[in-house]
């Protein structure tokens, strides 16, 4: 006989058993309502790309992704490492679509990152995006659906940082250095949460950015700026930035964004202006914004994104702007695990039947159409020749809340018995009151 291949999963890669896909999947439902309340709507698309839209046909792509090949085809292809490009190539690609076009999409994306303690190098984001938009209504409402959603999720502690890309492309003219190293400095500046300033400083001054301290400390006076509110930081960052229209453009923006915020109903503590926010993707180009959990900051941000009016011109001749915010599940699911607001599963079902001999087997089958008919989930115990402690035990097991149980004295008499599994009662009721019953005890 053959030796067995061992069945070992791949390194940076991960199985969820059902005890954690029930309550992935209920976390996601949860996502797509307030998604679909915000007038959302749903889109869908490949997970394997032209290595061209991957790329955006850029030699100097730093993103390590996954490239894929078929035996006998030449066309080079790559697993898509966000949602965002590939919603840029479908927009580039169906010019009739109106706008502005508010899609969210859910799928997995693959990046070939070296894989640490919470993360993978396969990972499943949950996108909302308004494409077509340039209004700062647009941006604020990503906001807000960042706050309805922590909030949905029953998430009390969290905190949404926002910044804008224009400030961070003004640090060229702020800290006099040339803007061709604007793209490395912010790159630093986006590892500020996790290695600290000494770390960052050091790259900022190394040989391959090559920044003077001088310049380093004025970054940092910049990056430090902390005050109350929205329009006392903005005031602050404007006095600083003085000299540098590109931030002046920025800090504009976010003058009205802090106005549309309040009034669409995000609570002033759920929300500040974080000027260390730089977000690390290149397409960024206006309001970038971070959710953080501030019970647990050190899982880093959950839910993220910003403007990016730049990237659908990489696959048209058309100029679209669009802004949007990514969901990182896997992240969000260890946080709410960790934090205690995550149970874990083993069933959906709410019933059981247990079948206790094969002259019942009809009636065991008519009683689990009923309910599903009326909406309950149920199954039925297949194998008779196990005991009735056996299928009670299979149940419990299982955490299924309901037994239902049909033996041929139960038929004879026209019954069921309902044994509740969490309390351990037990009831005996007329067959045609099941349905009732049972929705009465769940």
């Amino acid at each position: 006989m053959a030796d067995h291949i061992e069945p070992k999963l791949a390194s940076g890669f991960k199985d969820y058993l059902p005890e954690d896909m029930i309550p992935r999947q209920e976390m996601f439902d949860k996502i797509r309502a307030v998604f679909e309340n915000f007038g959302f709507v749903p889109l869908d698309t490949p997970g394997l790309e032209k290595d061209e839209i991957i790329t955006g046909g850029d030699p100097d792509f730093k993103m390590n992704v996954w490239h894929a090949s078929i035996k006998d085809d030449s066309e080079k292809m790559a697993l898509r490492f966000d949602l965002t490009v590939p919603l840029a190539r479908v927009i580039a690609g169906n010019p009739d679509i109106k706008k502005p076009f508010k899609r969210y999409q859910i799928g997995k994306v693959w990046r070939g990152e070296r894989p640490q303690a919470g993360r993978y190098r396969e990972f499943v984001q949950f996108d909302a995006d308004t494409v077509g938009s340039a209004s700062i209504l647009a941006d604020a409402e990503i906001i807000a659906i960042m706050n309805a959603t922590m909030t949905t999720l029953g998430i009390s502690n969290f905190l949404i940082r926002v910044n804008n890309r224009k400030i961070l492309n003004g640090l060229a003219e702020y800290a006099d250095f040339s803007s061709d190293k604007n793209s490395a400095v912010l790159r630093a500046i986006d590892k500020l949460d996790k290695q600290g300033w000494d770390k960052v400083s050091a790259e900022l001054c190394d040989a391959k950015i090559g920044l003077t301290l001088e310049q380093a400390g004025a970054i940092k006076r910049f990056v430090d700026l902390r005050v109350d509110t929205p329009t006392e930081t903005l005031d602050a960052v404007e006095a600083l930035m003085v000299k540098s229209p590109t931030a002046m453009n920025g800090i504009s923006e976010l003058r009205e964004l802090t106005s549309v915020v309040r009034t669409m109903g995000v609570p002033d503590e759920k929300w500040k202006i974080d000027l260390s926010v730089a977000r690390g993707l290149g397409y960024y180009t206006g309001p970038v914004f971070e959710t953080v959990l501030t019970d647990i900051l050190e899982i880093g941000s959950v839910f993220s994104g910003g403007r990016y009016d730049g990237l659908v011109s990489k696959f048209s001749s058309q100029s679209i702007p669009a802004t949007g915010a990514s969901v990182g599940v896997d992240r969000l699911f260890t946080a709410l695990s960790k934090l205690g607001l995550i149970k874990q599963k083993k069933s959906v079902s709410k019933a059981i039947v247990m079948c206790l001999d094969r002259s019942v087997q009809e009636q065991c089958l008519l009683a689990v159409s009923k309910m599903r008919t009326a909406g309950i989930s149920s199954e039925m115990f297949f194998d008779y020749s196990k005991s009735l402690k056996d299928q009670l035990g299979y149940a419990s097991n299982r955490e299924i809340p309901l037994g239902v149980i049909i033996g041929t004295e139960e038929l004879e008499k026209n019954i069921v018995k309902i044994k509740d599994l969490r309390s351990g009662d037990q009831k005996e009721i007329a067959i045609d009151n099941l349905v009732t019953e049972i929705k009465k005890l769940i």
